[in-house]
């Protein structure tokens, strides 16, 4: 593509360039070499510009301000991470392929398969499954009797959606997730002093447009439902508790573990290694910073952090004081040995 090619694509202002300049390819700022393009989303990586060896940069409003006047191209955009983004989707783009059912996959009479459906070696489709059109089964994935995927949606090599799960339209499950596996619904037998396995006969529902990471793993309800809502995304290995409902445009980072009937709301960042108690509400746009512990509901926009997560900023003046406690008890001490002095004898 032209310098000026990209600058239309992304509706960016070009600034100091040739727009015939041609880009060969994207890195980022400090690996970049001529003849590539790369951002700048963050204020700290402005003295780059004076260093980057790419010929041209996406940038905003604010990094553009202080360009060097022997600098880089600039490509101005109000959010040059998105445009990154952009442009190498569109240049890593390549056509979709149908090469059909592998011969040795495994494809049960009764199921339904779409138009341009492609079904890896190893791959097995149950018992009155049903595939939409142009879904991609890697090898090794499972689809249980009676499950459904919807169009476009990819499940990556030895992935499992057991039966009876609803998959969305345009979801990508990557490698070793399991969707539907039985929740760990036990109940405590007074007389024998075990556990007692409950049933777990509900589904799992994945709305549209959800991506869920290698090894997640997504727990079927005990009745009804556990669900994920539309746009949703989970890094690798998250848990989710059976009955448990995420809404839609959350972002949940590796290794969270939501327990079972908890409700998150719309829009929630979940950091890595949260855990998030059952049976508690965590309302919408709400923040929940790494390895924080969650026991109790969180209110719509609320920013925690710790283990049991506080407000915080609360958090954050009480972690600047811990390091600081050994000197505070010696001079507590010092305090107490001066008043002892000062008081008479009994």
């Amino acid at each position: 593509m032209t310098l000026g090619e990209v600058a239309e694509l992304l509706s960016g202002a070009l600034e100091g360039g040739d727009p015939a300049l041609e880009i060969r390819g994207l890195s980022t700022i400090h690996e970049a070499q001529a003849g590539q393009i790369a951002f700048i989303s963050n204020t700290k990586y402005i003295p780059a510009l004076e260093t980057t060896q790419a010929s041209a940069v996406l940038v905003s409003p604010k990094v553009a301000e202080g360009r060097p006047a022997d600098g880089p191209a600039l490509v101005v955009l109000d959010d040059p991470y998105m445009g990154f983004a952009l442009l190498l989707t569109h240049w890593s783009y390549e056509p979709r392929t149908v090469t059909g059912v592998d011969p040795q996959a495994s494809v049960d009479p009764t199921a339904t398969l779409g138009a341009a459906v492609n079904v890896g070696a190893g791959a097995y489709v149950g018992p009155g499954a049903v595939l939409g059109d142009r879904v991609d089964l890697y090898p090794g994935a499972f689809v249980g009797a009676g499950a459904q995927i919807g169009d476009d949606s990819v499940l990556g090599p030895n992935c499992v959606v057991h039966h009876g799960c609803r998959i969305g339209q345009r979801c990508a499950i990557y490698a070793g997730a399991v969707i539907g596996s039985d929740g760990f619904g036990f109940a405590p037998n007074l007389r024998t002093g075990l556990h007692q396995k409950i049933p777990q006969v509900g589904i799992v529902v994945i709305e549209d447009d959800v991506e869920i990471g290698a090894n997640c793993t997504i727990d079927r309800a005990v009745l009804g439902e556990t669900r994920v809502g539309e746009g949703t995304k989970l890094d690798n290995l998250v848990q989710v508790g059976h009955n448990a409902t995420i809404g839609s445009g959350c972002f949940i980072v590796s290794q969270v573990g939501i327990s079972g009937t908890t409700q998150i709301g719309d829009g929630v960042t979940i950091a890595g290694q949260a855990g998030v108690a059952g049976h508690i509400k965590v309302g919408d746009a709400a923040v929940i910073g790494a390895k924080a512990g969650v026991h109790n509901d969180i209110a719509p926009g609320a920013r925690v952090i710790g283990s049991p997560a506080i407000d915080g900023g609360l958090a954050k003046r009480a972690m600047a004081v811990f390091p600081k406690l050994p000197e505070l008890k010696r001079r507590v001490r010092a305090v107490e040995r001066r008043l002892d002095a000062l008081e008479p004898d009994a």
